[in-house]
């Protein structure tokens, strides 16, 4: 039994969100997003190395789309709502837009093959429109939001335990169609999350990424 792929992907999945590790526990919410922004951008990287070979680039891309999928969720569950709070409905509505662009466009390159010539192209697209996102959010909205009244490192670091306990129930590939703000959006997420999960045991071959 304890050779059994599911198994052990499940025990790993289980071990890595439950208890959530002392280490992530001493992050606060800014931290943690500059994390899993870094992770993509060293996945992109990799996937644009010229002795990367086909089958390096599919898994790579693979890894993005995941990472992405997972990362917008905990924005949309657990950061955004604060943002709203804190500097109003304008900030969360535009970066929701740029998500829902975001995920079409990851829609279509999880269909696709990186034998399609237009492959490359396509995360090439999804990359600018990220890479955009993320240092809006890394320069200008989060350390206002960090600098705001009535946000203390107490409640960034709260926020940081609640992002690391949603893995549980996220999703791991793009869903355009699904809600994007609470409560809504957390009743999609955990729906989806199980068959994203056996989806992923296979197109990872029993390891999908922690």
């Amino acid at each position: 039994m304890g050779g059994d792929p599911i198994t052990h992907a499940v025990q790993g999945l289980i071990s890595a969100v439950t208890p959530v590790s002392i280490s992530s526990l001493s992050k606060d919410i800014v931290v943690l997003i500059k994390e899993d922004h870094d992770r993509v951008r060293v996945l992109y990287d990799q996937f644009k190395m010229p002795g990367t070979n086909a089958q390096q680039k599919r898994q790579l891309a693979w890894n993005i789309i995941r990472e992405v999928s997972l990362h917008s969720c905990k924005e949309e569950e657990v950061v955004y709502p604060a943002l709203r709070d804190v500097l109003g409905d304008l900030t969360p509505d535009h970066l929701l837009s740029e998500h829902q662009e975001l995920k079409e466009l990851l829609s279509v390159l999880d269909s696709s093959d990186v034998s399609d010539p237009n492959f490359d192209g396509r995360l090439q697209d999804i990359m600018e429109v990220l890479l955009h996102h993320m240092a809006e959010e890394e320069e200008e909205l989060l350390p206002r939001f960090a600098a705001a009244e009535g946000v203390s490192s107490d409640y960034l670091m709260q926020l940081g335990r609640l992002w690391e306990t949603t893995k549980l129930h996220l999703p791991s590939r793009p869903h355009p169609w699904a809600p994007n703000k609470p409560p809504l959006n957390i009743i999609a997420n955990t729906t989806a999350m199980p068959l994203d999960f056996l989806r992923d045991l296979v197109r990872f071959e029993g390891a999908p990424p922690l």
